[in-house]
């Protein structure tokens, strides 16, 4: 039985100072800006052993190299692929819900340890001329995806946390759509500190409108690049759940956070479902290379 898991972390300022283990075989999305170019073509790994996954949320199928299936077989292809190899995946350029995927096929086989690598921007794109951010084209909507899938509807969902960030509109879209939602505990998590001092405030005013209408959303924190300053977020929301009751995730704040639900709603399948809305990345949405980070993810029995 799965008890939890651990996080380790190793930041640097260059890639040349993050080790990872011999053979080890890397799982990528792909890259739509200089941070994500930069992470798939990490010289720890030999191109031989670098291996594309991408998911298709209309479908609800998983590519993975050039073999293509329903995403409830996502395990079957990693294993074909792993060969008892250390595994890697590379989060700048695997979106949330790739992520998940990828995560939850390593719980099923098994596997109780992984690295996984994420590449900080040094800014975030801005429009000409306006003052916030838009890093994605298209927000597609909360479509669920395989292994995660809850019913906000039901009185067993007790309650859910949303991890923020820059893009107002998103979590303004789910009360919208979900508005069962507001009867749950709800928790609203901001990244702080920040990636840089100051950064908080990017994702922090932007929803101030929906906090001051919504007043009984209870406000936490976590580190914007801390996976397991995130999971002990969750798990605090996990633990304060009555007998028999679940909760949702709603990951859509900084990948780091992404990274910890997505675990968290691996190793919880039957408390935990997530709730997730897909955005198309924009071309571009960052400038520059900032901190490399490698975070080890061990999984309890």
């Amino acid at each position: 039985m799965i008890k939890g898991a651990h996080f380790y972390s190793v930041t640097n300022s260059t890639p040349a100072n993050l080790i990872v283990k011999t053979g080890a075989v890397l799982f990528h999305g792909i890259a739509v800006d200089q941070r994500g170019q930069s992470a798939v073509e990490f010289q720890g790994v030999s191109a031989a052993e670098k291996i594309s996954f991408t998911y298709d949320y209309y479908q609800m199928t998983v590519k993975v190299g050039d073999e293509e299936s329903s995403a409830d077989h996502s395990a079957n292809l990693m294993r074909n692929r792993i060969n008892d190899r250390p595994v890697i995946l590379e989060a700048t350029t695997l979106g949330f819900a790739e992520l998940f995927c990828c995560i939850h096929g390593l719980v099923s086989l098994g596997i109780k340890q992984f690295e996984i690598i994420y590449v900080e921007p040094a800014e975030y794109s801005k429009p000409p001329g306006e003052e916030s951010y838009a890093l994605s084209d298209i927000i597609s909507g909360y479509h669920p995806i395989p292994h995660s899938v809850i019913d906000l509807s039901s009185d067993e969902v007790e309650a859910g946390v949303f991890f923020l960030g820059y893009e107002q509109g998103r979590m303004e879209r789910a009360l919208s759509e979900y508005q069962m939602i507001t009867s749950k505990e709800v928790k609203v998590v901001f990244g702080v500190p920040a990636y840089r001092p100051g950064w908080e405030l990017n994702a922090m005013v932007p929803h101030l409108e929906m906090l001051t209408s919504q007043p009984e959303f209870e406000i936490a924190y976590c580190a914007a690049n801390d996976p397991g300053s995130a999971y002990d977020c969750l798990q605090a929301t996990r633990k304060s759940l009555t007998q028999g009751k679940k909760m949702f995730v709603a990951p859509i704040g900084t990948k780091p956070c992404g990274i910890a639900a997505a675990v968290f709603a691996s190793i919880f399948p039957d408390e935990v479902g997530l709730l997730y809305d897909h955005p198309k990345k924009k071309k571009s949405r960052s400038k520059g290379v900032n901190i490399w980070h490698k975070y080890t993810v061990t999984i309890d029995q």
